[in-house]
Formats: structure tokens, C-alpha cells, sequence
């Protein structure tokens, strides 16, 4: 078995003689930047960092070469959450909600219930391959209570694969364990699989957060078998977020809307949503993209 650093740190590990599988993900430093990034209310904070890591483990599940994006899109207190995670688990995330609304929930609100429930709200899970191939985009039912259900939900029905998922938070950070039987499962593998999701449903949060954090505390979790662990990769808090993207974005929504912001503020200012960078452009600045079209953008006309 591998060490633990005590950094961020995702993992997967096998069950030898067994064709189930596991990946175990811990995100303390990089959940927390992103919920530094805005005054979440509990309730929803504890939500988009269980999504956070829910989706670090579908990248790594999914084995998928480009972007994968949780959003979950409402009409409940929280009118959208948008996770993203590349193959490199490279992640971010953000959310718009009504704040009165979320203060008003209790700390524990399902999902569902901040999203305004499951017939008005809708959880997306989209795959945009780095290749420009075919995005995949697969909707996942909100009747099940807990990000864990609703993740287990889709994998079962979109992948077609057996899942176990746990997902615990604490101070801000998450740690989650997915388990799953291989494409290749068959009977002799049932009393593994049991045995395995038995024991995870048993353990509680801190046994949770412990075999995440630890190899020898992963082994104590499924006393029953033998585990192979691979070396850990490092997730990590990244924004793609640039002031040539935000010039790009400004080109788009056209120089009527720039003059309106200039002779309201005298300067236009972006605020990346997922990371809250501030890109201030004084009025000169502002007018000089659209003074001299970058190659391949045509001019805005009005």
C-alpha cells in the first residue's frame, strides 16, 4: 500500500482476486478554496462540497479525457450549482442562490429541497470530451435524498455499473469512497461485493475520513479482503478563468452594453463567478476591443 501525505489526494484500489474496485478522494485545501470563494450558507456549502467530490470520484471512474461538469439547475432556493473536473482533477465550482431562502433552511437540506424539489429541479452530469468529439450529457433524477443516492442513481442507470457511494464533509472539506463491480463481474464475485458495501454502510464519518486519509485505515474498513491501492494523484482547486477570456466575453456582449457600464461605473469590471477575480478595465481599455477586431473575431455592428 501507498503512503498518505496528508494532502488532497484521490486514489483508486482494487479487491484482489475480485473484479470490484474502488476510489477513495480526499479534498481539504482545494474544497475550501472554492468555498472561500463566496459566503455560502451552510446548508448550501456543505452541498457543493459534496458535489465537489463527488465529481473529482466520476472523473477518476470515468476514466474520461476532457471536462466533466455537475450542474444542478432549480427553481428552489438555489437556482444553479456548476462543478467542474478534467482529467487532470483540476476543479471548480460555484453557485447562485437566493439568500434569504437558504438562511431559512436547516444546515442539513437535502438537495433537493435547496433546489426547490425534484419536478422543478434537475441534476445534469455532462462529459466535453478535450478532442471536440460528441458532448454527453445524462439527467439524473433528484428523488433520492443524499448526493450519494442521486450519484449511485445515475451510474447505475447512464453507466449501467453497480456503485456504492459515501460522502461525508467536515469543516469544510469532503472525503468520499465509490465503489464498484467491474464491467467483468460475475457470481463469484457477490460475496466480495456484499461484503465490501456492507462495510461501507456500516462505518461511520470518522472511519469515512480516516481510510480517506490513510492507507492502514482503508485496510481496517474492509477487514474482510485483501486491498491493492495505486498511487494516489493530487486534486487541485484550478480556474480557467483569463483576462483574454474576459476580453473575448466583453466582445460578445457588444459595445452598447460596455458604454452603458462605463457611464455608470467609468470602468467595466468582470468577476469570475467560480473564483472571484476581479478584471477591471478602465474606459480606454474597454473601447479599445472594439476599436481593432482580433484575427477571426469579426467586428461587433449594431
Amino acid at each position: 500500500m501507498t503512503g498518505d501525505s496528508g494532502t488532497d489526494s484521490l486514489s483508486r484500489f482494487v479487491f484482489e482476486g475480485a473484479a470490484v474496485r474502488g476510489t477513495r478522494v480526499r479534498l481539504a485545501r482545494t474544497s475550501r478554496t472554492i468555498l472561500a470563494a463566496h459566503a455560502y450558507p451552510a446548508s448550501l456549502a456543505r452541498i457543493l462540497a459534496e458535489l465537489t467530490g463527488a465529481a473529482a470520484l466520476l472523473a477518476a471512474a470515468l476514466k474520461f479525457d476532457g471536462r466533466l461538469s455537475v450542474q444542478l439547475v432549480g427553481e428552489g432556493p438555489v437556482r444553479l450549482i456548476v462543478v467542474e473536473c478534467n482529467a487532470a482533477l483540476a476543479l471548480r465550482a460555484t453557485a447562485q442562490w437566493d439568500e434569504l431562502q437558504v438562511r431559512a433552511l436547516p444546515d442539513d437540506a437535502t438537495l433537493d429541497r435547496l433546489a426547490g424539489g425534484a419536478e422543478q429541479a434537475r441534476l445534469a452530469i455532462m462529459l466535453d470530451p478535450r478532442d471536440s468529439g460528441p458532448l454527453y450529457q445524462g439527467i439524473v433524477s433528484l428523488e433520492a435524498i443524499s448526493v450519494a443516492a442521486t450519484i449511485e442513481h445515475y451510474l447505475s442507470t447512464s453507466e449501467q455499473v453497480a456503485s456504492k457511494l459515501a460522502l461525508v464533509t467536515d469543516g469544510g472539506a469532503v472525503s468520499g469512497i465509490l465503489l464498484q463491480r467491474m464491467p467483468a463481474s460475475g457470481p463469484d464475485d457477490d460475496a466480495t461485493w456484499a461484503r465490501a458495501v456492507a462495510a461501507l454502510q456500516s462505518s461511520d464519518r470518522d472511519d469515512i475520513v480516516a481510510a480517506t486519509a490513510g492507507d492502514a485505515a482503508l485496510a481496517a474498513l474492509f477487514p474482510g479482503d485483501d486491498l491493492r491501492v495505486f498511487e494516489p494523484s493530487t486534486p487541485r482547486f484550478e480556474c480557467s478563468c483569463s483576462r483574454t477570456r474576459v476580453e473575448g466575453a466583453l466582445r460578445i456582449a457588444g459595445r452598447d452594453e460596455i458604454e452603458a457600464a462605463l457611464r455608470d461605473e467609468g470602468r467595466v469590471e468582470v468577476v469570475c463567478e467560480f473564483c472571484g477575480r476581479a478584471y477591471t478595465f478602465a474606459a480606454d481599455e474597454a473601447r479599445a476591443l472594439f476599436a481593432v477586431a482580433p484575427a477571426g473575431i469579426p467586428p461587433t455592428r449594431h
